[in-house]
């Protein structure tokens, strides 16, 4: 949960879920769904505490071991630089807030970064880090304070990483323009469905 100023501001997620864009989990048992949303929890701290140089692999479950090795790939293949770990943003003007999972360094450029766990890449990951991409967009330090502009300027990249069991990879960089307008509309029909309830 988000507060500002002590007011509620609903998630991208939040968001992306009301809009009714989100992948569809009804039909996974709620055990299965449990299980994986820990291992993804297990799996962002592992690779959050990896880019900070500071991950024991002895205490990464056997699970997500794959996937922190896959994130390392990553890094190691491309150059990726991550400078920022979960960072907290805020939209001001658009009122919603997420963290992505990371931002950094990409061949020269800013990248925003969501990596996925899942089966296969969901459509909606676009939306996610067209949102934290989003001008305008201010961040908190980590525990919350004071609100300020991001540290970069201009457009930035937008990325995908699917980690897979196996310990592979699949970049997927975002450069559809349309996501951001994509983006807007789901703000404006999760708008639209809480007012009609």
């Amino acid at each position: 949960m988000y507060t500002v100023d002590g007011h509620r501001i609903p998630s991208v997620t939040e968001l992306l879920e009301a809009a009714g864009v989100s992948p569809d989990y009804r039909k996974i048992h709620p055990a299965v769904l449990q299980h994986a949303r820990l291992r993804g929890l297990h799996c962002d701290l592992a690779c959050d505490l990896a880019d900070a140089e500071d991950l024991d692999w002895s205490t990464v479950h056997p699970e997500a071991v794959p996937l922190v090795q896959a994130w390392e790939s990553f890094k190691a293949d491309h150059g990726y630089e991550p400078i920022l770990q979960q960072p907290l943003l805020y939209h001001r003007k658009w009122v919603y807030c997420g963290t992505p999972d990371s931002v950094g360094m990409l061949d020269g450029h800013v990248a925003i970064i969501e990596r996925k766990a899942t089966a296969k890449m969901p459509a909606s990951a676009a939306l996610q880090v067209a949102a934290y991409a989003a001008d305008g967009i201010e961040v908190a330090p980590r525990g919350g304070g004071i609100l300020e502009p991001v540290p970069w300027a201009g457009p930035v990249l937008r990325i995908g990483v699917h980690l897979q069991r196996s310990g592979r990879y699949e970049l997927v960089e975002y450069t559809d323009r349309d996501d951001e307008a994509a983006w807007l509309g789901v703000l404006a029909l999760a708008k639209w469905k809480k007012l009609r309830g």
